[in-house]
């Protein structure tokens, strides 16, 4: 190896570690793989604390159970649908769930903060942008080009597409 390929690569193997040790960094409203007591739980992300902490709130759950998780508590992101695993029996009966019945999980919803939809008001449909999950069918959203004052709750029957 010549004196000048050592040198390019002393030079650029730096640079290639870094860029291949990064990765997209998580938003607020993306879905996530988040790692609790041994086991992975759809969540998603609330708010940022920091460069690699996030609070999360795991889907299907009430609020009360939202967490504070570092990035290597984060197993990825979540791609399609899925069913949160039923509680440990510990956390089951600290929240008076009998752990031997069903899931108590609401089903997960198939938007998130950030995504734009089309939305029926009147018998016009009008693009607009989910601003807050209030729960799996029931959002607050924001009507694209119009000022804040005509954000409005809807339920999912409201929505007819992206």
């Amino acid at each position: 190896m010549s004196a000048l390929h050592r040198a390019l690569l002393v030079a650029l193997l730096p640079s290639a570690l870094v860029l291949s040790s990064c990765k997209k960094p998580y938003r607020v409203g993306e879905h996530v793989m988040v790692e609790w007591d041994g086991k992975d739980y759809p969540a998603y992300i609330i708010e940022r604390k920091g460069r690699t902490r996030y609070r999360v709130h795991f889907d299907g759950y009430d609020s009360r159970w939202d967490h504070d998780v570092g990035l290597d508590g984060i197993k990825g992101r979540v791609h399609g649908q899925v069913t949160p695993p039923p509680p440990p029996a510990n956390v089951a009966r600290a929240a008076g769930i009998n752990p031997k019945a069903s899931s108590s999980a609401e089903p997960v919803s198939p938007y998130k903060v950030g995504d734009r939809v089309r939305v029926t008001w009147r018998g016009s449909k009008y693009k607009a942008t989910i601003i807050q999950i209030l729960s799996p069918t029931r959002f607050r959203v924001h009507y694209d080009g119009y000022e804040t004052a005509w954000d409005e709750v809807i339920d999912i029957e409201r929505i007819v597409g992206r």
